[in-house]
């Protein structure tokens, strides 16, 4: 007779597909978590993958709960008691299954799919999943994530993040976003106003200072900084040197001093 434990993980995980498990592994590339953003038209999350191999993106569009679950795994937020994808997880290990990937496999009518392929028992079992619970259980359970061919063919341009800052580009290697609302309660963070940094790229000047995605910059020096346009107007005046950020991190404030590029 099986054990209860059998019993149980069989009915959650016998929903195998052969065609969602073909489409899994035909023509995937491997993709990263790059960041999450606030599409300024819709109001709703993003959340933006990235090809290992050639660096595309591809942006999903997901709801907020998905998108907070992504956001406090990314930037390693602990909660007192576990979520549903906390939840999940620990299902799943309790269990004794591993999860080998997820696969965003295609986009149908703006609607994206995903499947999770799971290992239990000797068996490789595939299970039907939206891309966003896909990813909050990858990114806990330390999984690779693909993208499938049809997905990189079909995928939607990114969405306009509003103010463009190049001179925050060149000269700190981060990509800034303004502190709205939305994105203040998707990353639930404790600050009325400011910058979030979307992105910091490698071997930057942020990056060497110790700046992440996720901080939110609240001053320059003595200048407040509202926005990214107040960010971008203050790095334009300043031709090199040192400045001091006041920055705000997981509802702490730090100050970082950055080096400005020429």
């Amino acid at each position: 007779m099986k054990p209860a434990r059998s019993i149980l993980v069989s009915a959650l995980l016998l929903l195998p597909s052969a065609v969602l498990h073909a489409a899994a592994q035909s023509g995937s590339l491997e993709v990263k978590v790059k960041t999450l953003v606030v599409d300024p038209v819709s109001r709703a999350p993003v959340v933006v993958l990235e090809t290992v191999a050639d660096k595309r993106l591809v942006p999903i569009w997901i709801d907020i709960p998905e998108a907070r679950a992504i956001a406090l795994e990314l930037e390693q937020v602990a909660v007192p008691r576990p979520l549903t994808h906390d939840l999940m997880r620990n299902i799943l290990q309790g269990l004794g299954a591993t999860l080998s990937d997820a696969t965003i496999t295609d986009i149908r009518n703006s609607t994206y799919f995903a499947v999770l392929s799971l290992h239990f028992q000797g068996r490789e079992v595939t299970i039907d999943a939206r891309p966003s619970d896909a990813v909050a259980l990858a990114l806990r359970m330390k999984a690779p994530i693909y993208a499938s061919a049809q997905v990189l063919a079909k995928s939607k341009s990114m969405p306009a993040l509003g103010t463009a800052n190049p001179e925050a580009q060149k000269k700190l290697g981060i990509v800034a976003q303004d502190l709205t609302p939305e994105i203040a309660a998707l990353l639930d963070v404790q600050a009325s106003s400011g910058v979030l940094i979307a992105d910091v790229a490698q071997s930057s000047p942020a990056m060497m200072a110790g700046m992440a995605r996720g901080d939110v910059i609240t001053r320059a020096d003595d200048q407040p900084i509202h926005s990214a346009a107040d960010l971008e107007a203050f790095i334009k005046s300043k031709k090199e040197g040192r400045v001091s950020f006041a920055v705000i991190r997981k509802g702490k404030p730090t100050i970082l001093e950055i080096d400005l590029r020429s």
